[in-house]
């Protein structure tokens, strides 16, 4: 596809419109991304000495992603004294968390909470763009959605820097597998970064995808794809220990379920539009990109190897790839009718 039509595209009247007017895509326009969610690794509630645990695993497991899993005191405090210096405990003090009595993560109710929200999001984001500030502005301004999607993932990335929000973060800015502290963390978490490269990376990808495929679709659909990619990836992330029977999990964090699926939307409506990864130009278009980062992704929940939330980059992927294949069916059954219409004046 080497273009888009010039003409106002909507799905329905006054409601979800899918291309703004006078945007076009050529394949000679280069995009740059560089994509990822991180996963930590965590021991199993019943190990029977914890301490122990943790320095085997530190021999075994990239140093990078590392988590330790010693358990919060009944005074929080002391755990943020001069020791945080760490590397371990700096980069992955959200691992640091308080053993729930409960146990368990209730995934069937977190998977109807997902689902809810992201039909709430597809049918009530025109309403909101349409009739609730500052939600308006954005309507007529769909890159700066983009761009305030940027700021709050850079606000939280801040937030982890300062110790006094450690606790508040923990709680609803980390999907935990083992247990729910919160149920918002199924969006929290994909606006939270620890470590600068993570979100440096995401933000790439986010800038250079985003603020092209916003102004085509228009602030409401994107944010919709946006939104409903990053549960889609959460919910996966979630399920996918499950029914891998994985000993061993951790929390995880990231916009990259989002961005997959912006990626997956985008690479669908122009799949021969030139990308680059890192400064290396991707042979065969976006098209071939995404399905070569669906392959790694299955190849990682496969095999198992690094530490990278692979379960949630496919579920982002296949959300990113439903609304593209929605939205050009979408566009087809307008351009029919258009032409139906200017049949009957000749």
């Amino acid at each position: 596809m080497s273009g888009v039509s010039s003409v106002m595209l909507g799905l329905r009247p006054a409601t979800r419109i899918f291309f703004r007017s006078n945007i076009s895509v050529s394949p000679s326009r280069t995009f740059v991304s560089y994509i990822g969610r991180s996963q930590s690794t965590s021991i199993l509630k019943n190990a029977p000495n914890l301490e122990d645990n943790v320095t085997n695993l530190q021999k075994i497991i990239p140093k990078r992603f590392f988590s330790q899993t010693s358990i919060l005191k009944s005074r929080w405090k002391p755990i943020f004294n001069e020791e945080t210096t760490n590397r371990y405990v700096r980069l992955n003090r959200f691992q640091q968390y308080q053993q729930q009595r409960s146990g368990g993560n209730p995934l069937g109710s977190m998977t109807i909470l997902g689902l809810s929200l992201m039909a709430g999001i597809y049918f009530g984001s025109p309403y909101l763009f349409e009739h609730v500030p500052p939600f308006t502005y954005f309507k007529t301004h769909p890159k700066n959605l983009v761009y305030a999607l940027l700021g709050i993932n850079v606000a939280v990335f801040g937030l982890w820097q300062l110790p006094k929000c450690w606790r508040f973060l923990q709680k609803y800015m980390l999907l935990q597998k083992d247990y729910v502290t919160s149920k918002i963390s199924i969006i929290g978490s994909a606006f939270s970064h620890q470590e600068f490269w993570h979100l440096g990376m995401n933000m790439l990808g986010l800038w250079s995808f985003g603020t092209s495929l916003a102004t085509m679709l228009g602030a409401s659909n994107f944010f919709s794809l946006y939104m409903n990619s990053a549960i889609a990836g959460s919910l996966f992330s979630l399920w996918y220990p499950k029914l891998a029977r994985l000993a061993i999990v951790g929390p995880s964090l990231g916009a990259s379920g989002a961005l997959f699926g912006v990626l997956g939307c985008f690479s669908y409506l122009f799949p021969h539009a030139k990308i680059l990864l890192f400064v290396f130009p991707v042979p065969g278009g976006a098209w071939v990109a995404f399905l070569a980062s669906v392959a790694w992704n299955a190849a990682g929940c496969a095999l198992r190897w690094g530490s990278f939330d692979y379960a949630a980059h496919l579920g982002g992927s296949m959300m990113g790839v439903l609304y593209g294949w929605y939205i050009s069916k979408a566009v087809e059954k307008q351009r029919q009718r258009r032409l139906q219409a200017a049949g009957r004046w000749f």
